[in-house]
């Protein structure tokens, strides 16, 4: 940070293992100048760790240096919000649709309905337990249900949804889960995101192919999105379905060559 003071107007955080929205640079580029009359210290263009954070230059050394002196007090990550406030920017900043997401590395077996994580040591990332994926969904295109569990660049494409649509992550085995993320439209400009839905936890599996009998509400969407984390142990633990819900009718926009859609990413992190 120190080093990249005089390079230019603003410094962009990233970390090495992240997948980029296309035309990002423009994206910043354009919030920037919509922003040019309101003083701001920190601008977050996703909500992940260090990733996506926008500063000025001329405030580098001064972070630098608060970083250096408080890094053992807390993880860095967490000394940010510190710093923004300490500039008076009391509220932050965040920009959606999100421009950044960590790229991670998942293995597709044969069976195409299931999606197995490489295993990962780090707890501060994403975990997806294995499971199946059902959804009563249209599939559109060639973009299928289970692509919406697979943390890289493929997603779910769907349209025409209506309320009471669901897509269900069933997993192998039940599990405590500590955050919940799902993300729906298109990454760069937000288009295309479901309108309203919710996501609900489920317990207690039965028959064959095993279905929940029973679900508890963990949060709504907001702009398509949802990153919610699970306080309550009891909501957490053997958890067995994470089920997207549609809230509300989403029927065709005329588009040439194109229909509303949901792309669809669904999170799960295991304690």
């Amino acid at each position: 940070m120190s080093f990249a003071t005089r390079l230019s107007e603003y410094f962009l955080l990233l970390e090495d293992n992240v997948f980029c929205a296309p035309n990002f640079i423009t994206h910043i580029h354009w919030k920037v100048n919509t922003m040019r009359s309101n003083p701001w210290v920190l601008m977050e263009f996703s909500n992940m760790g260090f990733l996506g954070k926008l500063f000025h230059s001329k405030d580098l050394p001064l972070l630098a240096h608060f970083l250096l002196l408080f890094y053992k007090e807390k993880p860095l990550d967490r000394l940010i919000p510190h710093f923004r406030t300490i500039l008076a920017q009391k509220h932050p900043i965040i920009c959606r649709p999100f421009l950044f997401y960590h790229r991670f590395s998942y293995h597709i077996s044969n069976d195409t309905q299931k999606a197995t994580p490489v295993q990962k040591k780090n707890a501060y990332v994403p975990d997806n337990p294995p499971g199946a994926i059902f959804t009563d969904m249209k599939v559109f295109g060639v973009h299928f249900p289970w692509e919406a569990y697979t943390l890289d660049e493929s997603f779910f494409w769907t349209h025409n949804v209506s309320a009471g649509n669901h897509l269900t992550v069933i997993l192998n085995h039940p599990a405590n889960l500590s955050k919940v993320q799902v993300l729906t439209g298109t990454i760069v400009d937000g288009k295309y995101a479901l309108e309203k839905g919710q996501v609900e936890l489920g317990y207690d599996p039965e028959g064959m192919p095993q279905y929940c009998t029973s679900f508890t509400l963990l949060g709504h969407l907001f702009e398509g999105q949802m990153n919610q984390e699970i306080f309550l142990k009891s909501m957490g633990h053997n958890v067995s379905c994470v089920k997207l819900v549609v809230k509300a009718n989403q029927e065709n926009e005329t588009y040439i060559h194109a229909r509303t859609n949901v792309h669809s990413c669904i999170i799960i992190t295991k304690k």
